[in-house]
């Protein structure tokens, strides 16, 4: 087993082909792994639980937590979604097991329907008490844990079923993929069996009905994934060693027996045939694909004009890919399985915690020109929010915001008070778990802070806690706060604005750009020494910032210096937009640019500033 980036971490099991592997929805460093004696052709089975942690000097450490035997191969797993220590396999002698990882040795239930191997099992996040498998039978069924039998059963093709998947936007919607090269979707509201015509016995030989059939391949389709963002648009690979987009929007849920489907991208690229095609969780354009070219590739649907879709090929392996598994928590994180019984794990993470987690920054150097002797610690409930308002991607400490409180001694802030008569007013905005803005209050007690994020009752209750229990709520106030919107409840007293402004990855969203530089422009002091710091981490995406660059320009504001900065070493270099043409994802994930901001100076002209 293999996870894509940086310096790959690897785990082996001899005498062991992966099948697939799946990252826990509730640990983040949590892997299940499937696996079979003798390439899955005969023998027995494997149940891996994989921890996968930060080893010496970054490389990922993968250790094996627990294993179970099974009588025949396994061919695919699935975590629960409402148990966070249960998740059900799929085997090579028709039979679905469940099982609980605090438990040894045996499995909690059995089910025993299909006829042939079941090669797929899939948890609803909709229904969390529904399971799915599908089996070379050409049967899916549908199960909930309590239940001794299936509660649905879908003749869904004459052949194999390679894969079944819920629908992650409509709970009774469930696509299918086969060797008859189609897909289907079906809607487990309507069950009912097709009327193949005057000369078909469907009684011996039924067939039940989808409400939308796609003629994806003339060969066998032996994967497929639903997109995470994007309703009714799915992924299929198969044997003609492609990827295929497919936008099925045009489907009536109501109605059954349609075909179609709208093939809007295709992925060539492949030598052999392409085993798992999987969506990324956090991006709606990026998918991975693992292949029997010994290869896993990362692509993306909407690449810049003039670029191929294809982001990476990851290597490591040396025998039949067949199986990937994005992580659910960190962005661009992707484990691999193949047949050479390695999973592998390589990456530069971006976030480094997940919401309800807590994390402990200890300061890397002093951040106050000698000031500062003793090393500094803060600890940080990561924050969640509102479902409503997961899109804002708040519940993570971001390697940005880190390398923010790294360096807050660049921000020079011994300078700007002294040349004040009253204490220098900090703003950060956007601040999640606040990391920035609680080292400066903990390194410079004469300063006043507010750190103000989106009015998310749990996010801003969370941050307030994180202020209080750092023991610098003396100077240091959380405030909810809309960009776009009035600043006056931040606003600082006896001061037309705060003397400085910071800001740790806000710029991934372009839609967003508008109202954050009206933010700024509403929040920073009108004066020639006010300045506005802008960290944000390279996987932002170089075109997201020039534009945000090319509209800062148009505000008033002024970029005094823009800085491209190695991460976790020290390397500086001059922003250059077109690097975007010669980098890869596991290169951006390197860098931060610091981007620092000041009025222009038609700006102070015309402008009586306060001093």
């Amino acid at each position: 087993m293999a996870l894509p980036l940086q310096q790959p971490g690897q785990l082996h099991t001899p005498g062991f082909a992966h099948y697939s592997a799946a990252w826990s929805p509730f640990h983040t460093t949590r892997i299940a792994l499937a696996s079979s004696a003798n390439f899955g052709l005969v023998g027995n089975g494997r149940l891996h639980i994989v921890s996968a942690n930060p080893g010496p000097g970054g490389r990922p450490n993968l250790t094996i937590d627990k294993q179970y035997e099974t009588q025949d191969g396994l061919y695919d797993v699935a975590w629960s979604e409402i148990h966070e220590n249960q998740l059900v396999t799929a085997s090579g002698d028709g039979s679905i097991r469940l099982w609980d990882i605090m438990l040894n040795d045996l499995p909690i239930r059995a089910w025993h329907e299909h006829t042939r191997e079941v090669f797929s099992v899939d948890w609803s996040n909709l229904k969390k008490d529904t399971f799915a498998s599908s089996s070379w039978d050409g049967t899916v069924k549908v199960w909930t844990p309590e239940r001794p039998r299936s509660v649905v059963t879908l003749q869904a093709h004459h052949s194999c079923v390679y894969q079944a998947l819920f629908s992650p936007h409509q709970p009774d919607l469930l696509a299918t993929c086969s060797t008859d090269g189609t897909l289907k979707i079906f809607d487990l509201r309507t069950p009912a069996y097709l009327n193949t015509g005057p000369n078909t016995n469907t009684f011996t030989n039924p067939i039940s009905a989808s409400v939308l059939t796609v003629p994806a391949s003339g060969t066998e389709i032996l994967s497929l994934d639903w997109n995470k963002y994007r309703p009714m648009v799915l992924a299929s690979a198969g044997v003609d060693k492609l990827a295929k987009v497919w936008d099925c929007r045009m489907v009536q849920t109501g109605e059954v027996g349609q075909v179609g489907g709208v093939c809007e991208t295709t992925l060539p690229g492949h030598e052999y045939a392409v085993r798992k095609v999987q969506w990324s969780p956090h991006r709606p354009d990026v998918l991975a694909t693992a292949s029997y070219d010994m290869t896993c590739r990362v692509w993306t649907t909407n690449p810049p004009p003039g670029r191929p879709p294809l982001l990476q090929i990851h290597d490591p392996h040396t025998e039949f890919v067949v199986g990937c598994s994005w992580s659910l928590y960190d962005d661009g994180v992707l484990a691999s399985c193949g047949w050479d019984g390695r999973l592998t794990y390589d990456y530069h993470p971006i976030t480094l915690t997940t919401s309800g987690s807590q994390y402990t920054y200890v300061a890397k150097q002093n951040t106050s020109k000698g000031a500062q002797e003793k090393s500094m610690s803060i600890v940080l409930e990561t924050p969640d929010t509102a479902a409503t308002n997961w899109a804002l991607h708040a519940s993570s400490i971001w390697v940005s915001s880190i390398y923010l409180a790294d360096h807050i001694n660049e921000l020079d802030l011994e300078t700007l008070a002294g040349r004040n008569d009253r204490p220098l007013e900090i703003l950060e905005l956007g601040a999640s778990a606040g990391l920035p803005s609680i080292a400066i209050a903990k390194s410079h007690p004469g300063v006043r802070v507010t750190v103000t994020d989106y009015p998310d009752e749990q996010l801003i209750k969370t941050l307030a806690a994180n202020v209080e229990k750092n023991g610098v709520s003396s100077h240091c106030r959380a405030l909810p706060y809309a960009w776009g919107t009035d600043p006056a409840p931040i606003a600082p007293r006896k001061c037309d604005g705060f003397d400085v402004v910071l800001a740790a990855d806000t710029l991934w969203n372009p839609e967003l750009h508008d109202i954050f530089i009206d933010a700024l422009n509403k929040t920073l002091k009108k004066g020639p020494e006010a300045r506005a710091h802008i960290v944000v981490g390279l996987h932002t995406g170089r075109y997201t910032i020039q534009s945000f660059l090319a509209r800062v320009q148009n505000s008033g504001l002024d970029v005094i210096n823009i800085e491209e900065r190695e991460a976790s070493g020290t390397a500086r270099r001059p922003w250059d937009v077109s690097f975007a043409e010669r980098e890869d994802e596991r290169e951006r994930r390197r860098w931060v640019i610091w981007i620092q901001l000041a009025w222009t100076p038609s700006m102070i002209k015309r402008n009586c500033f306060c001093t």
